[in-house]
């Protein structure tokens, strides 16, 4: 099996974490998904027409796009990983954290902070509007969470992909919108980045996130001190 990923993305982020997490048996790849005109390959987009990274492609050709469904995918495809829990109400906190956090905090704010990047022509009513929904989401993904090593359990599961990638960059967004931490009064959800941080796995997966950041259109994204840096 192939992984066609892109460093910066915390959606193939997601997919690369459980690999090395797990040392699962697929080769990780870069997509070339971009032409140098910035218009997506005809090549990608005849394997995968959405256009997005990932994409699995599996050994008989097939291809997987979409990174939760590689993450299940991976997830059935090799039981013995352990990329699931093994006890039925901790797989269900896992997939809940998981959904809570896409639904409630990336679906109503990740578009409008996209958006309103350029701070020379930022609506800050609309900023404002979606800090607070997100706001609302992470206080209830907050009580979802325990004092756990992990997100669920003392190892990586898929909750951890889902979770990793994107609170650190949804950090980044939330800072260049000029906003401050959404995590601040979310104990338990800024206390588990802050033990994910020095996981092994997350530190080189979160490092290819700034590499691939640094070198990218999307370099403003990053600290001061970070841009620049391959």
């Amino acid at each position: 099996m192939k992984l066609l990923s892109s460093a910066l993305s915390p959606f193939a982020a997601r997919v690369r974490i459980a690999i090395y997490a797990r040392s699962l048996p697929v080769e990780i790849t870069p997509s070339n998904m971009w032409l140098p005109s910035g218009q997506k390959s005809p090549e990608y987009l005849a394997i995968n027409p959405l256009g997005k990274v990932p994409t699995l492609v599996l050994d008989d050709g097939t291809a997987l796009p979409e990174s939760d469904t590689i993450v299940e995918f991976l997830a059935d495809a090799f039981p013995k990983a352990g990329l699931r829990p093994a006890n039925p109400q901790d797989a269900a906190r896992g997939r809940l954290i998981a959904r809570a956090f896409e639904l409630y905090v990336m679906t109503p704010g990740w578009g409008v902070l996209f958006s309103q990047l350029n701070p020379q022509a930022r609506d800050e009513a609309a900023l404002d509007g979606a800090m607070t929904k997100m706001d609302e989401g992470l206080r209830c993904l907050n009580l979802f969470m325990t004092d756990d090593a992990y997100a669920v359990g003392d190892g990586i599961t898929t909750a951890d992909c889902a979770l990793v990638p994107f609170l650190f960059f949804q950090g980044l967004l939330v800072q260049t919108c000029g906003k401050d931490d959404l995590l601040a009064k979310h104990g338990k959800v800024a206390g588990y980045l802050g033990r994910m941080q020095q996981d092994p796995v997350m530190q080189r997966v979160l490092a290819e996130m700034r590499e691939g950041l640094a070198s990218s259109r999307l370099s403003f994204l990053l600290p001061q001190g970070e841009k620049g840096q391959s």
